[in-house]
């Protein structure tokens, strides 16, 4: 058995799990999650929009993965489960966390394909932001998505992301390029939208 194999993929105990909304929880990304996200990433549905997944995903991109996940200062990530039967969905974290500047990057993917299209990622995004400025202190969260992902975006725009600009054809998939729409959400914005007040 290799290091990125496990017995029961992408199962969950409410032990392990570190933040919880009313769908979803989070929690510690293990290596038996791998072997699930080897599939999400070699999914071409799931990855239409995405930079990932031009080439199958091997046992080192996975190990990779697992050690950005689980071994550096900079990168806080999380499994995302599904509360009602356990099963994990996705990914989603905080990347490349500046502790001065006080900034970190949202990144996430939901893999399993009945998981879409049910609200989870605006779930997810208002959890880890909330996690971001309340638990990290952080000043801003950054993103960027396929300008062409509308339903990525309007999940952004429900957990309080705005609009920046547009960086022009850096991604190219499907025979095509397409531009990355670059997001942020500031920590007076959170603390104001959650008041009820005017950002």
């Amino acid at each position: 058995m290799s290091q990125i194999e496990g017995t029961q993929p992408g199962r969950s105990t409410s032990e392990r799990s570190f933040l919880f909304g009313e769908r979803v929880a989070l929690r510690g990304v293990l290596r038996m999650d791998m072997n699930l996200y080897r599939g999400w990433l070699d999914d071409s549905e799931i990855t239409h929009f995405l930079e990932m997944g031009f080439r199958p995903t091997s046992d080192h991109d996975l190990e990779t993965v697992f050690k950005l996940s689980t071994e550096t200062h900079e990168n806080i990530v999380f499994t995302i489960t599904d509360k009602q039967s356990g099963q994990a969905v996705g990914l989603v974290g905080l990347y490349a966390i500046n502790w001065v500047c006080r900034r970190g990057d949202y990144r996430i993917i939901i893999g399993e394909r009945e998981s879409l299209g049910r609200g989870l990622g605006t779930e997810v995004a208002k959890l880890v932001v909330a996690y971001g400025f309340e638990t990290l202190n952080l000043e801003v969260m950054t993103l960027g998505v396929n300008s062409e992902n509308h339903r990525a975006i309007q999940s952004y725009e429900n957990a309080g992301f705005v609009r920046e600009g547009v960086r022009r054809k850096m991604i190219y998939r499907n025979s095509r390029y397409y531009d990355i729409l670059q997001m942020s959400v500031l920590r007076d914005e959170y603390y104001a939208n959650k008041s009820g007040s005017p950002a």
